[in-house]
């Protein structure tokens, strides 16, 4: 199996990081995750444990807006994983050509999807759709119906062919044109609220980390993105879950008529958005069957739910 996926950073990267920090002497780290957007390691020094980020993909400008919306969210208390400054002040730092960053690491687990774990994040959710606006850390959300229709043109020259992906991949996205098109309420998103973006304490929501993708657009994404992460069991939607979840919002946000009516589609739409992100990254160039077999899971999850909104 091919893959263009490597580790790039390296130990000494993480020590020398941390010299410009008063965090305590260097023990390990740990490897949490890597991909095409990000590394995080887990770094414990003898003073306690601390997340190491590389960021891959995103700019300078944008971790900066990052770190400006996560000032935003620490004064309502929001529960998230912080940014930590270094003896200078300073958070973000430049390695290997990418921009990287210390934050806090919260102990806990990746959480079972039960109703109050679907409460949790109905709430966590709800609370950042009423976060005031700022200009100054608006950003757009990488998955748009545009880039959607982008991606499509290069179909006929990628390396690796899925012709039923493809034609689906085109109908669906041809289908949802008209749905996102409608204007609806707009605020900031996390864009990727997933059980593996959030630590929890047995039901208890702890935080939600990873707002790298988040972004100022319709709002309604976010809960269908939410429903997605939180609600699917064996790849079926758990009415239980979402009604818990969406409940859960609106004691915070009140959906009007329209996003009711729309929310069905905007549950398509988040899945949609995700197979995108896998085509985007980097399906099309690089031969990975766990990517291929997510794809076809989020094709047939569309597909079901479409079937139930004709």
């Amino acid at each position: 199996m091919e893959s263009h996926v490597q580790i790039t950073t390296t130990e000494k990267d993480v020590r020398n990081t941390l010299k410009r920090y008063n965090l305590g002497e260097f023990i390990s780290y740990e490897n949490l995750s890597f991909g095409y957007a990000n590394e995080n390691f887990k770094v414990t020094t003898t003073i306690k444990n601390i997340l190491f980020r590389l960021y891959k993909q995103q700019s300078e400008v944008n971790v900066k807006k990052e770190l400006l919306l996560m000032k935003a969210l620490k004064k309502i208390d929001f529960p998230a994983a912080y940014p930590l400054a270094d003896n200078d002040g300073n958070y973000i730092h430049q390695l290997n050509n990418h921009t990287c960053l210390f934050s806090q690491f919260i102990e806990g687990k990746h959480p079972e999807l039960n109703t109050f774990t679907s409460r949790e994040i109905g709430k966590a959710i709800g609370l950042l759709s009423i976060l005031p606006v700022n200009d100054i850390y608006k950003k757009v959300n990488a998955i748009s119906i545009e880039n959607c229709l982008e991606i499509i043109q290069e179909f006929p020259q990628a390396k690796y062919q899925y012709p039923k992906i493809f034609e689906y991949f085109k109908d669906q996205t041809n289908c949802l044109k008209s749905y996102i098109s409608v204007e609806l309420p707009k605020g900031i998103i996390h864009g990727d609220c997933f059980p593996d973006n959030t630590i929890f304490n047995g039901n208890k929501l702890k935080a939600i980390i990873d707002f790298e993708e988040f972004a100022y657009d319709t709002l309604l994404f976010d809960l269908g993105m939410a429903i997605n992460g939180f609600c699917f069991k064996d790849n079926i939607l758990q009415n239980d879950l979402m009604q818990a979840l969406k409940n859960e919002y609106e004691c915070i946000r009140k959906l009007s008529d329209k996003e009711i009516e729309l929310l069905p589609y905007y549950i398509q739409w988040a899945a949609h958005g995700m197979l995108y992100w896998h085509l985007r990254n980097n399906m099309l160039y690089a031969l990975n069957q766990t990517q291929v077999k997510r794809v076809e899971e989020l094709m047939n999850r569309v597909k079901n739910l479409r079937e139930e909104t004709v």
